[in-house]
């Protein structure tokens, strides 16, 4: 972006506020079990269970890859068990890896952001896109931004993530977010409440932008918010640091098999049976799959290797520190430890 001012309400720091969901959170995802552990072996390939929270349920085409390593057999090949958590939204899935019921959370980055800014006791260790997978989408007669100036727009929240799609939205335009009027619902509202004409834009996923400027006659994509943020860091894979000293081997496996799953839906070889396996996962329209799909392959979302650039890591966390959204920016040390990818990678060796 040409001015950062444009980005001045970010997620908030929402761990304080919630800290009372957060042990909710845990109390609830103990039904699923404790934190999953390794075999008692000294066999560092011994079979192990790891409980995974995933950020959406049903999951968006960001999230294929944990399906994608069950379904290929790279969970299987790393002799590990893995239970699917299915979670509402990226905070909770990182406040229940926090509270020790989650063993990998797959959550936003600006969550383990939030979280180093705490002094919580975890750390993303992976990251399953790299670049956001959003398009910010306007009703029939918005071309631009500016035709959004005093007119209804989709948001989850008047401080969250949201929020930021917004303004990645109306500041190529020139437009503020003061010019608009957020209307706050829940994200699968967004395509009924502009169909209904209660909103006139939304920032959807790009599963769900397919949907909508299908659904939608004269709908159209306004912005796609990886070119509008080329440098902002969409996703991490977070574990508590304790986890990870007690199961390194483990946590070595989990990524590898996660990489090889990108390794596989990176390759246009790959292409058709992605879109079958995510139709059947996601529930959505094939079409909308294959959109998505295809999306994120050209914006090159899912990485190689792990992912966790500093520089993109450093420049999220600097905006949430900028806007005073985080106490102070923590260090990308505290936010980020790469020792496990840069393992699992070394391990892989070159694609």
């Amino acid at each position: 972006m040409k001015d950062l001012s444009a980005l001045r309400r970010l997620v908030r720091p929402r761990w304080t506020a919630l800290a009372a969901a957060g042990a909710v959170a845990g109390l609830a995802l103990s039904a699923c079990g404790s934190s999953a552990s390794s075999s008692s072996s000294s066999d560092p390939n011994a079979w192990a269970t790891v409980n995974v929270g995933i950020a959406l349920s049903p999951p968006k085409a960001i999230f294929f890859g944990p399906y994608v390593a069950e379904q290929q057999g790279f969970f299987a090949k790393e002799h590990l068990h893995v239970k699917f958590i299915s979670m509402p939204n990226g905070l909770q899935t990182e406040l229940g890896t926090t509270a020790g019921s989650i063993d990998f959370g797959f959550s936003s980055g600006t969550d383990s952001i939030e979280a180093a800014a705490q002094h919580a006791p975890i750390h993303a260790i992976w990251s399953y896109g790299t670049k956001l997978d959003t398009q910010c989408i306007g009703s029939p007669g918005i071309t631009s931004a500016k035709g959004l100036i005093g007119k209804p727009v989709g948001s989850t929240g008047t401080d969250g993530f949201s929020i930021t799609l917004l303004q990645a939205c109306l500041e190529p335009a020139g437009v503020h977010l003061s010019q608009v009027k957020p209307i706050n619902m829940v994200r699968s509202e967004f395509v009924p409440a502009m169909v209904a004409k209660k909103i006139n834009a939304a920032v959807f996923h790009a599963d769900d932008a397919y949907v909508i400027t299908h659904q939608l006659k004269g709908a159209s994509v306004l912005s796609s918010e990886y070119k509008v943020l080329p440098k902002w860091w969409y996703g991490g894979v977070s574990m508590t640091d304790s986890y990870g000293k007690a199961h390194r081997a483990v946590v070595v496996r989990f990524l590898t098999a996660m990489m090889l799953a990108d390794r596989w839906m990176n390759d246009p070889a790959h292409t058709s049976a992605l879109i079958t396996l995510g139709t059947k996962v996601s529930g959505e329209d094939q079409a909308a799959v294959s959109y998505a799909v295809k999306f994120l392959q050209a914006a090159k979302t899912w990485p190689v290797g792990a992912g966790l650039s500093p520089a993109a890591v450093n420049y999220t966390a600097a905006i949430l520190a900028k806007y005073k959204d985080i106490p102070s920016q923590p260090s990308y040390s505290q936010i980020v430890d790469p020792s496990y990818a840069n393992a699992a990678a070394a391990k892989l060796g070159a694609s």
